[in-house]
């Protein structure tokens, strides 16, 4: 949405792989989300697969107090999920594959120029030269790196018995820069939207199921890899 709607922001709240997204609207605080007609908190919206979505609209005036009372007065962010449609089945398969990578590293002295100013400022017959090592290690190289990550959903949609409906899963696989930080995300969805006595009732009945595994990566080590001495090994 960003970039696509008029005063519409997104805050990421930190780098680590899975981190929650934050979306403004005219920059007034956080928006009520309504998903399939029901009002929910910001935490189920972020829980949502992108996959699943059909529709997105936004309400940024006065209709949406109007509409759903003082606390749409940040603005209404409209989500409508997909459904089951009559017919045969209909199956589909996404995969997405992503790389991200350090824009920058920040410029520290190699090895040798780390020797040479140890040598220069306080002498080779210093304790401190003495306990330089031997190794020319990068340590930013050693924390951060690129690393690939992998999105595959699965979807069957059609009607059976007169009932149409849609099952959806999706596994991502998403690894960040710093290494050892990782996310894995499978989630399941089944949708039934079946409608009765010519069509004057209609039911709209959604399970969704998540599961998350985060394995977290100590961020001081990007500090660490900047200040630390170049010339000792790894191990």
């Amino acid at each position: 949405m960003v970039g696509k709607i008029p005063g519409i922001t997104n805050r990421q709240t930190s780098g680590q792989p899975g981190a929650s997204t934050t979306l403004q609207i005219r920059n007034l605080g956080t928006p009520l989300y309504v998903i399939d007609g029901v009002m929910k908190d910001e935490g189920q919206f972020n829980n949502i697969d992108i996959n699943d979505i059909e529709s997105i609209s936004i309400l940024k005036d006065a209709s949406a107090t109007a509409i759903y009372g003082s606390r749409a007065s940040n603005g209404v962010i409209i989500i409508t999920t997909k459904k089951g449609m009559s017919g045969k089945p209909q199956i589909n398969f996404n995969a997405n594959v992503s790389v991200s990578t350090p824009h920058r590293r920040v410029g520290v002295l190699d090895a040798s120029e780390f020797r040479g100013i140890i040598a220069e400022k306080l002498g080779m017959n210093s304790q401190a030269y003495g306990l330089l090592g031997d190794s020319n290690t990068k340590w930013q190289d050693e924390v951060i790196g690129t690393r690939v990550s992998s999105d595959y959903n699965l979807s069957v949609g059609g009607q059976l018995k007169m009932i149409p409906y849609r099952v959806s899963a999706t596994y991502t696989n998403q690894n960040g820069i710093l290494k050892t930080s990782s996310m894995g995300r499978t989630t399941a969805s089944i949708s039934l939207t079946p409608k009765f006595f010519n069509n004057t009732l209609s039911i709209n009945a959604n399970v969704k199921g998540l599961y998350i595994r985060n394995q977290f990566a100590d961020e001081a080590a990007i500090g660490g890899a900047v200040s630390f001495d170049p010339t000792q090994p790894v191990k």
